[in-house]
């Protein structure tokens, strides 16, 4: 099979060229495939295909919408799995039955017309608005969010229209089947996940919440409190110096470890890390150490906890998170990267053995380049042995072969 998946900027054009995209979600939500196309741009035709896909023909709309035409809950108390938020099913005044795809698509294009009323909608009807909420899949990881998003990165009005895709048997298309849909039909085929990553690094999303001078044995750094828009998450930043001024000075994203940085444990190389990562930029002047709150690798500290009792009966760190549910690294360094951008660097040198970081630099938009990895190799203990040597040989850490 040849086709891949697209760009997520392939797939905005798509969209706003009316065509219709498959979005696919993470394995570990609803692990399914959706039609996607703007709502401006539904039609017969493609509406038509939509419905291909077998599953619900639904509209995602943001709040304003269903206060401008008093659209209510389908029901009192949501205890869908994954909060999906069903608003009352309409059809267009004009329709007939509200049933065929030419009504269906007029009924779709006359919510997104701002000068609609309540009137000019029957209840109930075919088209189910779904309420998408704001900051779209960086608020929540959903078909509902992602087909707003696409609609709004295309220029177009902030709604779509989405449809399960189905396989012959009535199950929901595994990725396979779905490339192979995307094939056959020249369609372009994105993840979630995708989306996710693309909007951390396209957008801007972070702003200075609160800074200070913080003097520290490693020298005087300025403290920095970063907001990040739809999240609860604050990283921290430690500046040293004037790292702008510098061709390419030293640069440190740690993710946050409370065992390793704050109680000095031995199961871990992260206190370490982040104290050598001090001392390295305190030795050249100028520098910036960015705190990302991502625990565990991204599984907050209950897993990461819960992992470690798991690794105490025998696993190593990788077989521990899958045995959770979790990859063995859902880390993301987009904000991060912002965070780096807002301190004015365009070219930096990376402090980290770990080529993960390396690569999320890949993503445009931001101009900034890693000009060289370099290597912060931690002391070696009976505790963390396994733990360095499992990042070497799963995960791809440049650790050295002496590790054993």
């Amino acid at each position: 099979m040849t086709q891949q998946y697209s760009t997520v900027q392939e797939a905005v054009d798509a969209i706003a060229r009316g065509e219709v995209v498959i979005v696919i979600d993470a394995a570990d939500r609803e692990n399914e495939g959706d039609f996607i196309c703007a709502a401006e741009k539904a039609t017969a035709e493609n509406v038509n295909f939509m419905l291909n896909g077998r599953g619900e023909f639904c509209m995602p709309v943001l709040p304003e919408v269903c206060e401008r035409l008093e659209l209510a809950p389908i029901v009192d108390m949501n205890t869908a799995p994954l909060g999906t938020g069903f608003m009352t099913p309409i059809d267009h005044r004009s329709c007939k039955t509200g049933i065929t795809a030419d009504e269906r698509a007029f009924t779709v294009r006359s919510v997104v017309d701002p000068h609609s009323k309540p009137r000019d909608f029957v209840r109930p009807g075919h088209v189910h608005p779904l309420l998408a909420k704001e900051g779209g899949v960086l608020r929540r990881a959903g078909h509902t969010e992602a087909a707003v998003d696409l609609a709004r990165m295309a220029g177009l009005a902030p709604a779509g229209v989405i449809c399960e895709i189905l396989n012959e048997r009535g199950d929901r298309a595994t990725p396979e089947e779905l490339l192979t849909i995307a094939s056959q039909h020249r369609l372009r085929m994105i993840s979630i996940e995708q989306l996710i990553a693309h909007r951390r690094v396209s957008e801007k999303l972070v702003s200075r919440a609160a800074q200070a001078q913080l003097p520290t044995k490693y020298g005087a750094f300025t403290v920095i409190v970063y907001d990040v828009r739809y999240e609860s998450q604050q990283p921290i930043v430690l500046v040293l110096g004037d790292p702008a001024s510098r061709p390419a000075p030293l640069v440190r994203l740690h993710s946050s470890c409370f065992t390793g940085d704050l109680v000095a444990s031995l199961r871990c190389d992260c206190g370490d890390q982040f104290h050598m990562a001090l001392q390295m930029i305190s030795q050249e002047g100028a520098g910036v150490l960015v705190y990302l709150p991502q625990e565990g690798r991204g599984i907050g500290l209950v897993e990461k906890i819960k992992a470690y009792a798991l690794q105490d009966r025998g696993m190593d760190t990788v077989e521990a998170n899958l045995a959770l549910g979790h990859k063995a690294d859902m880390r993301d360094y987009g904000i991060g990267i912002q965070i780096l951008k807002d301190l004015g660097l365009s070219r930096i040198r990376l402090l980290t053995n770990n080529p993960k970081k390396t690569d999320a630099f890949i993503y445009g938009g931001f101009n900034l380049s890693v000009v060289d990895q370099v290597p912060i190799t931690p002391p070696v203990n009976e505790h963390n042995l396994v733990y360095l040597q499992t990042k070497r040989d799963k995960m791809g850490h440049r650790l050295p072969e002496e590790l054993g």
